[in-house]
């Protein structure tokens, strides 16, 4: 009897334990709950100089393949996409335009990133409005960004945007010959 006694109060404090480790992992100074910020902006600008500047020229060649092949239809649909990519990528560069199309492509690696600064929670800073002061805001954007292979030119140009404030996103111009 005494063994099962000493054996659950044993199993209950381990428990305990392993919960509040738990919570403590997840908390940083003053027992806050650290969240995970990033400037979108500078993510965007990292994709831009990367990933994007591929599908562009991906783009640039099926244009060809179907001019050459006579295909108007796919022609017209892909002589609209270009534009509409490039405002898109505007909005999201210099402004605070939603890059969800952007974390879809590195979402496996954010846990880790998050994992790493022990954030409960990562959001873009322009979407944190309000808090209460029970978190602790841990600024993770060069982690994110260095999921993209930057050259040096291109880690200028993010560390540079990060010094400016966004451009409101109704002063974005869809006309790209302005």
């Amino acid at each position: 009897m005494k063994i099962a006694t000493f054996s659950k109060r044993t199993f209950c404090m381990i428990s305990i334990c392993l919960t509040s480790s738990c919570i403590v992992y997840s908390q940083g100074v003053d027992g806050k709950i650290r969240l995970g910020t990033f400037d979108s902006r500078c993510v965007a600008l990292a994709y831009g100089r990367t990933d994007f500047l591929k599908n562009v020229d991906d783009l640039r060649k099926e244009h060809e393949k179907a001019k050459a092949e006579g295909n108007e239809t796919r022609v017209k649909e892909l002589e609209k996409l270009g534009p509409n990519l490039q405002f898109i990528m505007h909005q999201q560069a210099f402004s605070t335009g939603s890059i969800v199309n952007i974390i879809e492509k590195i979402k496996d690696k954010i846990p880790a990133i998050a994992e790493k600064n022990k954030v409960r929670l990562v959001l873009s800073k322009w979407e944190l409005f309000h808090h209460d002061g029970s978190f602790e805001i841990v600024d993770i954007t060069d982690q994110i960004v260095d999921l993209f292979v930057l050259d040096e030119e291109s880690r200028n140009i993010v560390e540079s945007i990060k010094k400016m404030e966004p451009v409101p996103i109704e002063q974005i111009s869809n006309d790209l010959n302005e």
